[in-house]
């Protein structure tokens, strides 16, 4: 569904040519993922509105002075006025999503598929919608990886960003009806829409479980002398650092040129006994002990040329270093 074309300039995309110093709305400011984008487009210098609904974490307590953050909801058209009126962006980001009870975002959407779609999709489309209402002509979604299918759906191991959306999860349908609604706008109001596809997201304050929660596990219990046992996949996947994601998304709301539909984002590929290996050679006594097992979904590898050659995008972490900033932060 992804088109390989980007607007052109006679389309209303002359005044995104130069984003430095502008006005972001992010939507999900407070959460894992925006509170790290937030930070680095303050870091760089630009102007920052959070907006999203309250959490039991606070992870953007060191920019209160920086960040001004309107309490609301994305399902509520008029807490979406409100922010973009207290805002006035140049530009918006998304990084919402739905996240009961700290189980994570694919568990959440496994367990309440209508209110996942709600937000991904229902919640988006007011964003964007105002965005368009107000003039503002670039938007960058954090989308998924599980808005693939699984892997046996592919003649090819690594995906590009225009193999087909064929979710089978709830989640991964809230997530490609997602794309579908920036693509809509990006194609009959000619925005500057860009879903940026992250596969499995890690790092430094992500306080709920999910896909990774073994990991953070084994990264909380690390000590030098003690031992962890766990059974984990033996698949290899795609794994991403969280202010990885940060960059990509900081590098898009900055680019001179206007985005493609769909950009993929990755640090790094691995497997669960390697990051076994890495956070035992970085913690010295420390011993892990993996039984592997199939994984109930297996996804495909992503191809991220595109991100690279378009935004100048290179991962800052590879295995060794994303496991020792973990542990770090921990």
């Amino acid at each position: 569904m992804t088109d390989s074309n980007v607007p052109n300039e006679d389309n209303g995309n002359r005044r995104i040519r130069q984003m430095a110093g502008r006005s972001v709305l992010v939507v999900g400011a407070n959460g894992f993922v925006g509170s790290h984008v937030a930070r680095a487009l303050v870091n760089a210098g630009h102007r920052v509105t959070g907006f999203g609904m309250p959490l039991d974490v606070d992870l953007i307590a060191d920019l209160r002075e920086r960040v001004q953050m309107c309490i609301g909801s994305a399902e509520t058209p008029a807490d979406v006025s409100g922010a973009f009126d207290a805002a006035r962006p140049d530009a918006v980001v998304w990084a919402a999503g739905h996240n009961a009870n700290a189980s994570g975002l694919f568990a959440t959407g496994e367990s309440d598929p209508a209110r996942a779609l709600s937000v991904n999709a229902l919640g988006l489309f007011n964003v964007l919608q105002a965005a368009q209402q107000r003039g503002v002509q670039r938007a960058v979604i954090t989308g998924s990886l599980v808005s693939f299918g699984p892997a046996s759906f592919y003649s090819t191991t690594h995906v590009d960003e225009d193999a087909q959306l064929r979710p089978t999860t709830g989640y991964g349908l809230s997530k490609a009806l997602g794309e579908h609604v920036a693509q809509y706008f990006r194609e009959r109001f000619c925005m500057d829409v860009s879903t940026l596809r992250l596969s499995v997201v890690f790092g430094p304050g992500r306080w709920y479980g999910g896909v990774v929660s073994t990991l953070n596990r084994l990264l909380a219990e690390a000590r030098p002398g003690d031992s962890a046992q766990c059974t984990v996949p033996a698949e290899p996947f795609d794994l991403v650092h969280v202010a990885d994601v940060a960059t990509a998304t900081r590098l898009a709301i900055e680019s001179p040129r206007p985005l493609r539909g769909a950009y993929h984002v990755n640090s790094l590929t691995t497997t669960y006994a390697e990051l076994a290996r890495s956070i035992e050679r970085q913690v010295p006594g420390y011993r892990i002990h993996c039984t592997t097992v199939p994984a109930p979904i297996v996804y495909p590898l992503m191809k991220f040329d595109l991100i690279r050659e378009d935004l100048g995008f290179t991962p800052a972490y590879d295995l060794d270093g994303a496991i020792a900033d973990c542990l770090k932060h921990r």
